[in-house]
């Protein structure tokens, strides 16, 4: 049986405090024996002053939350040698990809990337896992982890982690988690309570993935929505600040059970 910190580990992610958090996390645990770090893009700016102070203010206040759960994680806990820093896309270049063929990895973890392609998805079939921050197949796609908030269906915030296959969020699933919320919590707390609770996740079900002790499950693709970063907008953030002030998180926390039960996830 292979030990888990003898897994070796290539890891394709942004440069966010969040990724760092997600980075250092695989580092305690696995193997690292590279880094892809992608610059992170930006969010949509809105068409008016107003839209674009509201898309500011939700950008502001997610880097203060960010700061207070993965402030000492400011940097990758590895050593800069072992990185290999990118622009947004980068990762799917050919110098990336000989990059990663040489270290040899027993597996690529992946979150908060750019679509990742071939020939990297072939060469690495089945061993490239992707940490979405979204409950698939209800919500895939861009800022999945906001939509549901929008939506007002707390239940579909969670993490999948899943197969990378070329169709967005559709490989088969590993396992998937909710995050613990608690009443007053704000999107932010809710997001970062993901992530948390998503490469905690990860960690768990990897070493039984690659022993061929988890049977991965198909997605169905006929339901659920998908979302392009185009789709961010200040409405959208207005509506899930809306839902935020009328109690959403009161109301369903109180019919927690009953409304999990109506989206069924994947558990390892």
């Amino acid at each position: 049986m292979q030990t888990q910190n003898k897994i070796r580990v290539v890891i394709v992610t942004a440069n966010a405090l969040r990724h760092h958090y997600v980075a250092n996390r695989l580092i305690e645990n696995f193997d690292v024996v590279g880094i892809v770090s992608e610059v992170k893009r930006s969010l949509n700016t809105g068409n008016t002053v107003q839209e674009n102070e509201i898309i500011n203010a939700h950008s502001r206040e997610r880097d203060t939350k960010e700061r207070e759960y993965f402030g000492k994680d400011a940097n990758f806990n590895l050593s800069e040698a072992t990185i290999k820093r990118v622009p947004y896309g980068g990762a799917n270049s050919p110098e990336v990809f000989n990059w990663i063929k040489e270290l040899k990895p027993d597996f690529i973890a992946l979150y908060g990337t750019s679509l990742i392609k071939d020939p990297l998805l072939s060469a690495f079939e089945n061993k490239i896992i992707n940490i979405h921050l979204g409950l698939s197949p209800y919500y895939r796609g861009s800022s999945t982890g906001f939509w549901p908030l929008v939506f007002n269906e707390p239940e579909c915030v969670g993490a999948t982690i899943h197969i990378a296959t070329s169709k967005v969020d559709a490989g088969s699933i590993l396992s998937q988690v909710r995050p613990t919320m608690i009443e007053k919590d704000c999107s932010h707390d809710v997001g970062n309570k993901t992530i948390i609770s998503a490469v905690a996740t990860l960690i768990k079900c990897v070493p039984p993935y690659l022993e061929r002790k988890i049977n991965p499950q198909p997605q169905r693709l006929d339901i659920g929505k998908v979302f392009k970063k185009k789709d961010f907008n200040a409405n959208a953030v207005l509506k899930m600040k809306e839902n935020f002030n009328n109690g959403m998180i009161r109301d369903y926390l109180v019919n927690k059970i009953n409304r999990d039960s109506l989206y069924p996830i994947v558990k390892f």
